[in-house]
């Protein structure tokens, strides 16, 4: 039987505190999504589970806007989650087992990239899309995501790790580099090819600079930008909160469905390349 001391459990005391100081804005968010206005204003705040309505979320799923921003919010992330597992395997292929002039060069390039901020690009980006004539446009929202270079790192870390004799074997049998890469390469990487779509999905899921400056008029928004764009407008709280849990909803369904894969992207980011 497992013995706990003193200094376990005041560790394990200390780590419940810090996790339910961490939860509690979620609780009261979640709560008061579910109370009128006037309660999300109080003060002291009504923590109590009493007076809950769902005329909050009534409200916010009669505003047809409200589906427009939403259809946009998965238009972006399904199709930047897309980018990114074609895309970025290719890549990841490329870089982890093929040969050619400055691969390590333009790999620590890449590299480089995930260390600098995103708001450092953020101005020479949004001129490139301006002069493409491409701003307010799905084409300006999606064309800047379908790569991420992490995503390259990932795929590349996994891809090094397969046998080279699977590729010598396909290519004495004949096989083309794309059916290499279609029929060997890609069912073999399926788990790290998971956890690229799932980190690209709420990663643009979540996006809210980007599409807060490539888009101008409101049915082009995303649903983060168009609640942003609804508090200033209209200081509804209790339909902000409604809001901000509507957006949560396919990120929690998402991270419950495929917890184990999360755990396994930090694993292979720490592989050593």
């Amino acid at each position: 039987m497992r013995k706990f001391n003193l200094p376990t459990i005041a560790s394990v005391l200390l780590l419940t505190i810090w996790a339910l100081l961490l939860l509690f804005p979620f609780y009261w968010m979640f709560l008061n999504a579910f109370k009128p206005t006037t309660s999300v204003i109080q003060t002291p705040p009504d923590l109590s589970w009493v007076n809950l309505t769902i005329g909050n979320f009534k409200k916010l799923t009669l505003e047809p806007i409200s589906w427009a921003w939403t259809f946009n919010s998965f238009l972006v992330a399904i199709s930047g989650m897309i980018g990114n597992v074609i895309l970025c395997s290719m890549a990841g292929y490329a870089f982890a087992k093929k040969k050619f002039p400055g691969k390590r060069l333009i790999f620590w390039f890449i590299i480089s990239i995930m260390m600098t901020s995103t708001q450092v690009i953020m101005v020479p980006l949004f001129i490139l899309i301006r002069d493409m004539g491409l701003l307010n446009t799905y084409f300006g929202l999606i064309l800047p995501i379908l790569v991420s270079p992490f995503a390259v790192f990932l795929t590349k870390q996994f891809m090094q790790t397969i046998p080279g004799e699977l590729i010598s074997s396909a290519k004495m049998d004949g096989c083309s580099e794309w059916r290499i890469f279609y029929s060997i390469i890609l069912p073999i990487s399926k788990p790290v090819l998971a956890i690229v779509a799932i980190f690209g999905f709420i990663t643009q899921w979540n996006d809210f600079l980007w599409p807060l400056l490539a888009t101008e008029s409101r049915d082009m928004r995303t649903l983060q930008v168009g609640l942003a764009s609804m508090q200033l407008q209209n200081v509804d709280y209790g339909l902000v909160l409604a809001g901000s849990v509507w957006t949560m909803i396919p990120v929690i369904v998402l991270f419950v469905s495929f917890q184990r894969f999360f755990v396994r992207g930090i694993t292979i980011g720490a592989v050593k390349g």
